[in-house]
């Protein structure tokens, strides 16, 4: 008897937790959106289970591919009762911005083209929209529409002309009264409520072929702003058309929290957003506040309360060929973790340009971390996009073991414009990549710079707000002038270094930093005025750095007596009080922040301190994997 009833409530306890589960398969023959959820009656889309799930439920998604556009109506109450959205383990889930199109009539010569009414897009045509926003510096009319074919995306073009000289292009015939950039016309403006497209796949018939459009601006975007609590977990993502994210208005991603709270979004692969991957960025409820007396542009005036909005974890997230950039956040960013993600290609195809246009960029960045991410460049392209951009209020923000390569032709590997810190760059590893510093109250310490050119910039007439300690609360407002800067620890090989000529840019004054014990090898040069107990080498250090799809790998030898010097231990009490701020480098939560591990998590020896980001470097050298990384290293608050 007691086993029976053991067994009974064994039984209820199970059913209950099942209960908690909604199971979405599209490819499922029963599958209706009137179903209860069950794994024997599933529901066909996503958004019908989060119309039903509730706090601490899962939303579990079958194999298949989901052209929906994702609305949460709720979020979680904790981060142990979140909704979470959930692709099934070990299969391909795809969310997709886009529809497969199998009409298309040919036009000869691999052109092809298909007719479609406007209301095929349902209210959001990005074929009837330019990318546009504040911010844009460039845009040769590119729409947010495109075309792609068996997961490749093909560039516009302006004319029918080009489109039939050139594979993998399209064209779209234009809206009447476009008169300028920022005017988006209606459905209506197209001749006779139609819209054509023409394509050239060369010698592919797109009819027998993947071929796709943008029909949709996100894959799970909330209308409702503040939503708590929600795990987006294992999606591919893909062919989304948000318009470009310029600070004064909603910033939309192909994912994003709408200044919600608490999110988590892992182990997704986020491909061709048309301009943002992930939006940690404002709502439209709130707004960047306009200029100021004199003119300049200020912000920070009503941001939320820090316990309101962000501390989201952005984890282990593979996000590729973006237009504007793969994480991006004005304001609702703070308080949260960016770490173990691959970022690549962004604006590849150079199609537009414009400021806010990096792999990440973050403004207001109040209590953020940035660490163990790999962001690649796109070599040989001049398009302006930076590798990390911090901007506007950076305030105990640390960027720290992080691999980040190929920036030095298209834009600045790490940019740090208008800040008053403490700013934290430590045991990162960049290569390739310019280095720019706009702020004040920065730290760069047991850092890797290969190949690297710097440029240090005062702008005290660009009025900026500091606030008070992990907070949002404005304590005042200033230009930055390159005050309280410590660089200490740090290895520099080849690029020209700290190098007199070009360095200190408009005006900048060397008498807020503090520079030394650093290692220049391969022809850098230490700072200007600098550097007295620093080493400098003419030997090039021996540098291998090796990267493919999967992995990165970086070697190199460091001249005897580096391993005789001596080197400061980095600690929050060594950095200093930041002034304005008036704080030290701290934790999330208070604590003092000291630099006790480098790049693998390997402690740092007081006794045996080795610039650079690896202590276990040897007289001999070392060849470090720094690609994927360590995932238990470093796991600090």
């Amino acid at each position: 008897m007691r086993t029976a009833i053991t067994a009974a409530i064994v039984a209820i306890l199970l059913t209950e937790c099942a209960a908690g589960t909604f199971v979405v398969n599209n490819q499922a023959s029963g599958a209706s959106d009137k179903n209860s959820g069950s794994a024997v009656s599933p529901l066909r889309t996503i958004q019908a289970a989060a119309n039903l799930a509730q706090a601490g439920d899962t939303i579990l998604v079958k194999a298949g591919i989901y052209r929906e556009e994702v609305v949460p109506p709720r979020g979680g109450v904790s981060q142990d009762r979140p909704i979470t959205y959930r692709a099934a383990p070990g299969e391909q889930v795809s969310i997709r911005g886009s529809e497969r199109i199998t009409t298309w009539t040919d036009q000869g010569d691999g052109v092809w083209m298909v007719e479609l009414d406007t209301a095929f897009f349902r209210g959001y045509n990005p074929f009837a929209r330019k990318v546009a926003g504040a911010w844009m510096h460039r845009n040769p009319g590119c729409r947010l529409g495109d075309v792609y074919c068996n997961g490749e995306a093909y560039l516009q073009k302006f004319d029918i002309k080009s489109v039939r000289a050139t594979p993998n292009t399209w064209y779209t015939n234009p809206a009447y009264g476009f008169k300028n950039k920022t005017e988006f016309p209606k459905e209506r403006q197209y001749p006779n409520g139609k819209i054509r497209i023409w394509a050239n796949f060369g010698k592919l018939d797109p009819n027998k072929n993947l071929a796709e459009i943008n029909a949709r601006a996100t894959a799970i975007f909330p209308k409702k702003a503040g939503l708590k609590y929600i795990v987006i977990d294992g999606f591919d993502i893909r062919h989304t058309a948000p318009q470009w994210g310029d600070i004064y208005t909603l910033e939309q991603g192909a994912v994003g929290v709408k200044y919600g709270y608490g999110w988590t979004i892992r182990n997704c692969t986020i491909t061709n957003s048309r301009n943002i991957g992930i939006s940690l960025g404002v709502s439209d409820e709130v707004h960047f506040p306009k200029r100021n007396e004199g003119g300049l542009l200020e912000g920070g005036s009503n941001i939320p309360p820090l316990d309101r909005i962000g501390h989201h974890l952005i984890r282990n997230n593979v996000i590729k060929r973006c237009g504007q950039t793969s994480i991006y956040g004005c304001y609702g960013a703070v308080g949260s973790i960016i770490e173990g993600n691959v970022i690549s290609e962004t604006n590849y195809r150079n199609e537009w340009f414009g400021s806010n246009q990096a792999a990440i960029k973050i403004l207001f960045p109040i209590d953020v971390i940035i660490r163990n991410n790999l962001i690649i460049g796109t070599p040989k392209v001049r398009n302006g996009t930076r590798g990390i951009w911090l901007d506007w209020g950076s305030q105990n923000t640390r960027v720290t073991g992080n691999v980040v390569c190929d920036f030095s032709t298209s834009g600045e590997g790490l940019k740090l414009e208008v800040n008053f810190g403490p700013l934290i760059v430590d045991n990162n590893v960049f290569v390739r990549s310019k280095i720019m510093e706009e702020g004040d109250g920065t730290l760069l310490a047991h850092n890797l710079f290969y190949d690297c050119r710097f440029m240090f910039a005062a702008s005290p007439k660009r009025i900026v707000p500091y606030f008070k300690p992990h907070s949002t609360t404005r304590a005042g407002k200033t230009g930055p002038t390159l005050r309280h800067e410590r660089i200490f620890n740090n290895i520099i090989i080849g690029g020209g270094g700290f190098s007199p000529k070009g360095v200190l840019r408009r005006n900048a004054d060397p008498s807020g930093f503090i520079v030394n014990n650093n290692v220049y090898l391969g022809g850098a040069g230490k700072f200007p005025k600098q550097d007295s107990g620093s080493i400098v080498d003419a030997s090039a250090g021996g540098v291998e750095f090796k990267r493919d799809a999967d992995s990165a790998t970086i070697s190199y030898k460091l001249p005897p007596a580096v391993f005789e010097a001596k080197y400061p231990l980095i600690t929050s009490k060594f950095m200093g009080k930041v002034p304005l701020a008036g704080m030290f480098m701290e934790y999330p939560d208070g604590k003092p922040l000291d630099i006790t591990s480098d790049f693998h998590g390997r402690a740092i020896d007081p006794k045996r301190i080795i610039p650079g980001p690896f202590q276990a470097i040897k007289k001999s050298g070392g060849a470090f994997k720094i690609w994927p990384p360590n995932q238990a290293k470093r796991r600090e608050p």
